[in-house]
């Protein structure tokens, strides 16, 4: 038997994250989805607590096993522990 993983690849925050560099937003992030491709992607710091609860949120979170917003504040928690300017 085969086993069916939903994902909720459509899945968005109620606010996007803005990411700020040098004065000027550069990123807007809409959802978990998009947030773990700018972590395993684009973030400079892949490494530490916060970088790690991060990936693991958002994951939960496109598993619909976690609320997306949870996945959102542990993002900007990673942000932050990089010194990005996410709001």
């Amino acid at each position: 038997m085969s086993s069916i993983i939903n994902v909720g690849f459509s899945l968005v925050w109620e606010a996007p994250v803005l990411i700020q560099k040098e004065g000027f937003y550069t990123r807007i992030i809409s959802g978990p989805r998009e947030a773990l491709r700018y972590l395993q992607k684009d973030f400079e710091q892949r490494s530490g607590q916060l970088y790690w609860n991060a990936v693991y949120s958002c994951t939960k979170a496109l598993r619909y096993r976690s609320a997306p917003e949870i996945a959102r504040q542990y993002f900007i928690f990673a942000c932050g522990d990089a010194c990005i300017d996410a709001k």
